[in-house]
């Protein structure tokens, strides 16, 4: 159980049924780690889903980073392909914070990206937020993603906030 100033959940977005959806940028300022954490209900259509991080300045007000690029190396990744078979995730590598889900239809899939900042961004120059796009989810398809956030050991509490 997480203490209670520890339980910091940011709500990064929801993906719309039939639409491409990049989320709201949230600050990772005083986070030690973060987990992004990705949830798919696929339904009766093979196809992929691309789920891509993207690192900004400043969410600018808009789903459009302010300076929006790549993270800077490839960020582990767990990813589970059929969560009604298994709980277990398999630990897989996201190639500068982009993973591909496999084709299967009709299951529920859970990808959890592991961004530690001061590995991953760009912090010596001002990429403190962090935003996940996706492709289109198609018109049976429907997901959301959230961020769990571990704060830096001695520091203040994050300030959790959305653009």
């Amino acid at each position: 159980m997480f203490h209670p100033e520890l339980n910091l959940i940011a709500n990064l977005g929801r993906f719309l049924v039939n639409e491409a959806k990049d989320s709201a940028y949230i600050s990772l300022k005083n986070v030690h780690r973060a987990f992004i954490v990705v949830i798919i209900t696929q339904g009766a259509v093979a196809t992929q889903h691309t789920l891509t991080l993207k690192q900004a300045t400043a969410g600018a007000g808009t789903t459009t980073g302010t300076d929006e690029k790549a993270p800077l190396v490839n960020s582990p990744v767990y990813y589970n392909e059929n969560c009604g078979l298994s709980n277990l995730l398999t630990a897989g590598t996201a190639t500068l914070g982009v993973y591909t889900t496999d084709i299967e239809q009709s299951r529920t899939k859970m990808v959890v990206f592991d961004i530690i900042p001061e590995r991953d961004m760009d912090i010596a120059n001002g990429f403190d937020c962090i935003s996940l796009n996706t492709s289109d989810f198609g018109a049976s398809c429907t997901g959301g993603v959230f961020a769990i956030l571990i704060p830096a050991r001695y520091a203040p509490l994050p300030t959790v906030y959305a653009d």
